[in-house]
């Protein structure tokens, strides 16, 4: 069994990647970066980026996802030690793992798939997994 600072290292790097991943994600949908790399699914990531359900109350999702990871991150960053700290972070990661299921979906939807939001959506079993342990 991973120790508690471990288990806190653990949490703070999936949320501090999946925080970068989608601020990436974001700055291409904001057209700061002119291009997404997309390692894996070729032009899929700019064609989900820019799908209608990418940008949700005209909000590029990859910049709302950012703030939800960037949150997590700094709450681990602090002592968790109320359940109100607790279940803070517990809501956030179930907010991220749904928020993923939600974009598996689309994605599938449209047929394409984009390689950031599929590593987040992996990622966030285990954050919440980890976030779970720390109680």
């Amino acid at each position: 069994m991973l120790s508690s600072n471990a288990i806190y290292l653990v949490a703070i790097g999936l949320a501090v990647l999946s925080a970068a991943s989608m601020v990436y994600v974001g700055l291409y949908q904001s057209r700061v970066v002119e291009h997404l790399w997309c390692p894996v699914f070729g032009d899929g990531c700019e064609v989900v980026a820019d799908a209608p359900f990418a940008k949700p109350f005209g909000v590029p999702d990859g910049y709302i996802a950012a703030v939800l990871y960037s949150a997590v991150a700094l709450l681990l960053l602090g002592p968790v030690r109320s359940n109100w700290d607790w279940s803070l972070l517990l809501i956030l990661a179930i907010a991220a793992l749904l928020a993923n299921i939600q974009g598996i979906r689309d994605m599938a939807k449209l047929g394409r798939y984009c390689f950031y939001c599929v590593l987040t959506s992996m990622l966030s079993p285990a954050l919440l997994a980890a976030i779970w342990f720390l109680r």
